[in-house]
């Protein structure tokens, strides 16, 4: 991928590290299956306290988290409501009959709620988040195995002179232990002078990182964090209630660590055009992925200026103020009103 300017040509390359797939598996998984695996996993947050710590890390990603679980609850009362509702018309009906009016609304609404609240998604997606936290599923360690030699291959290419791993949401728990594992392999992966940029955009490692059998996270989080060469950043925002607000990873899970990335609160409404932000402002899951969405105007975060632009990320991620205006009104680096280094100025290795 090619950018252009007036003043300047970057030359990108775009690898997508994708695990859709597996959760896909979920997805696709009969309601039957997935609806006691899900109660199974619920069962567990709550009951290891990783619900509580969720809270006590932002209140709102509480709320995200006990979505599913209150949904499917005002299901099962609306089923054993349609199933009294004949005895309040003094229609007597056998508990048997009984049963199967409360089990079809229940299953009814489900199936209905799955695709239009998003409830198939939530199921899956905490299924999935079980498997990761207790380590349960060889193909999530083989995936993150795989990710790791693509890491440590992009670091070892003398043709690149910035490597930035973009990790939205969960995708962020998959980049920290993916560049932990690589870092293990080889510990001197980012002693070369070659930079290593970390986003986590919307981070959702927390989801993992705080249940109590995910100690290999956390020692993870403690290697990416302690390694000297990388540039870690993470990005907020207020009204994403899907990701930990006002939290930095290391500092939440009760870590010292030696190089603790930093945080950067945004507004991702400041990204779009008022009207755009507009059609969309209620709708929780599509506010979260705005992170890897395109921007509408200029603001100090720009997903894609980050992965695409003239800028080294360590720049963008300490001085995101003036990356509106890095670029003059045409375009160029000569006309910026508030310059930062390009990557042309990087010192050759």
């Amino acid at each position: 991928m090619t950018l252009d300017g007036p003043d300047f040509s970057v030359e990108t390359e775009v690898r997508l590290l994708r695990w859709d797939d597996i959760v896909a598996e979920d997805m696709e998984m009969p309601l039957w299956q997935r609806l006691p695996r899900y109660l199974l996993a619920a069962g567990d947050i709550i009951l290891t306290g990783t619900f509580g710590r969720y809270v006590a890390a932002y209140w709102r990603y509480g709320l995200f988290a006990a979505y599913p679980l209150v949904l499917l609850v005002l299901f099962g009362l609306a089923g054993i409501l349609a199933s009294s509702l004949p005895g309040v018309f003094g229609l007597a009906l056998p508990w048997p009959v009984r049963l199967f009016i409360a089990l079809g609304t229940f299953l009814g609404l489900t199936a209905l709620a799955g695709p239009r609240l998003h409830l198939t998604y939530m199921l899956a997606d905490w299924i999935f988040a079980r498997d990761m936290m207790r380590q349960w599923r060889p193909g999530i360690d083989a995936r993150a195995e795989a990710f790791a030699r693509e890491i440590a291959a992009g670091l070892a290419d003398p043709a690149f002179d910035e490597v930035v791993i973009v990790a939205h949401s969960l995708g962020a728990a998959w980049m920290a232990d993916a560049v932990a594992r690589a870092l293990a392999a080889d510990p001197s992966l980012v002693s070369s002078g070659r930079p290593l940029g970390l986003v986590g955009a919307g981070s959702s490692t927390l989801k993992i990182a705080l249940h109590p059998a995910a100690g290999w996270l956390r020692e993870a989080v403690q290697r990416v964090a302690d390694a000297p060469g990388i540039t870690w950043a993470e990005y907020d925002s207020h009204v994403d209630f899907i990701c930990f607000y006002k939290n930095d990873t290391p500092t939440a899970l009760g870590l010292t660590v030696v190089h603790p990335p930093l945080r950067r609160s945004i507004r991702l409404s400041r990204m779009l055009s008022p009207a755009t932000w507009q059609r969309f402002r209620g709708n929780l899951l599509r506010i979260h992925r705005q992170y890897v969405m395109g921007n509408e105007q200029r603001y100090l975060y720009d997903v894609h200026m980050i992965a695409c632009g003239p800028f080294r990320f360590a720049d963008i991620a300490r001085r995101g103020e003036d990356l509106p205006g890095a670029l003059g009104s045409d375009g160029s680096l000569a006309a910026a009103t508030t310059p930062l280094p390009s990557i042309t100025d990087m010192p050759d290795r």
